[in-house]
């Protein structure tokens, strides 16, 4: 409304949901709408001023993509783009399977769609039994599940992929360390074995034990985030104390050692000394 009214123009990347989302309805399956014609039509809104990408790789899986635009925004980027200008077509096959895969939408995607949205729930109402934190609040079928703590990344990304799991990790500094984690992407071609399997390996990784702590005992912890937020940030946090506290024994112990007064440790120690430390 504010691109009509202002004669803006707003852009919209549609990459993951061309193909999932779609119009909404009455007759609709599931709440990912109908005919997956993309987030545009999901909200209601018509094409006036907008400009909108999206992708066929991620529901139709073919190496294809379009720009949908006004016109003069058109002719524009046709000759001032360079990726327009110095690009070529896309591959005859990914052209054949991208046609076949409007077909499958036309005949039956409302359905695959809604298989998808039931596998999808399974997921997300299973980490919310464990207790497990997800930033998927929308039940669109990627979902992130960020670790109690980051260092575990390696060892998970092991375990789910020989578990037969395939997920993709999300690493620091890539993502802020309290979101370090995994993405679980869901398709309708999963089975409802597979994910069983899943949530199998899910029930693990929630009842983790931590074998080895460096100089640290071993103590059990969960390897997911739970919902409460206790997660990378609680464990940096306490860290970050429990580093601070042993400066300030460090000091105290000099102090004494060099006949100083014990009080004086208290002016160092301070953040500035440690990681992302302010010095306040």
């Amino acid at each position: 409304m504010l691109a009509r009214t202002y004669d803006a123009i707003l852009y919209v990347d549609d990459g993951h949901g061309f193909g999932v989302v779609g119009e909404r309805s009455r007759e609709e399956l599931c709440p990912y709408g109908r005919r997956g014609n993309g987030v545009v039509r999901h909200l209601g809104e018509r094409y006036d001023n907008v400009v909108l990408t999206a992708g066929f790789s991620k529901a139709y899986s073919s190496l294809l993509a379009f720009i949908a635009c006004p016109s003069p925004v058109k002719r524009l980027l046709k000759i001032t783009a360079p990726p327009y200008l110095y690009s070529g077509p896309s591959p005859i096959a990914s052209l054949a399977s991208t046609l076949l895969g409007l077909k499958v939408n036309a005949s039956r995607g409302d359905e695959l769609r809604a298989m998808l949205y039931g596998k999808t729930q399974r997921v997300l109402d299973h980490l919310e039994k464990l207790g497990a934190a997800t930033l998927n609040t929308s039940s669109f079928p990627i979902i992130e599940v960020p670790l109690a703590d980051a260092d575990d990344l390696d060892l998970v990304g092991a375990t789910l992929f020989e578990r037969g799991i395939y997920a993709t990790l999300a690493f620091y500094p890539g993502v802020p360390r309290h979101e370090v984690g995994f993405r679980l992407q869901l398709t309708a071609a999963n089975t409802n074995d597979q994910v069983d399997a899943l949530l199998v390996v899910l029930d693990e990784l929630a009842d983790a034990r931590s074998s080895e702590r460096g100089p640290e005992p071993a103590v059990p912890r969960p390897a997911l985030a739970d919902r409460a937020g206790r997660g990378s940030q609680a464990r940096l946090q306490a860290a970050a104390t429990a580093a601070e506290q042993e400066q300030h024994q460090q000091h105290d112990d000099d102090d004494q050692q060099q006949g100083t007064e014990p009080h004086l440790a208290s002016l160092r120690g301070s953040g500035a000394d440690l990681p992302g430390g302010t010095g306040t």
